[in-house]
């Protein structure tokens, strides 16, 4: 049938097997490939799932208590007074 004359078609060959269709009949995959209706195969359904962001950070905090607030590490005690 791929010989017979047909009206606004050509011959095309099948990128994946390599036999002559005619070009109604030959597919563009999404590869790029252009194949025949045998050779076609979907993209799998698991590439158009996009990821979720995953929120790390916990959605409120307490500032973290000092128990001595004018203690200083190098040894010199500040008094409030000081300020």
């Amino acid at each position: 049938m791929s010989d017979t004359f047909v009206a606004g078609q050509w011959n095309a060959i099948c990128d994946r097997c390599g036999e002559k269709h005619k070009s109604s009949k030959i597919r563009l995959e999404w590869t790029g490939l252009r194949v025949c209706a045998a050779c076609w195969e979907p993209r799998h359904p698991q590439d158009f799932i996009k990821g979720v962001p995953d929120r790390q950070a916990p959605a409120w905090v307490r500032p973290e208590i000092v128990s001595e607030p004018f203690l200083n590490d190098g040894g010199t005690d500040v008094q409030p007074g000081d300020l």
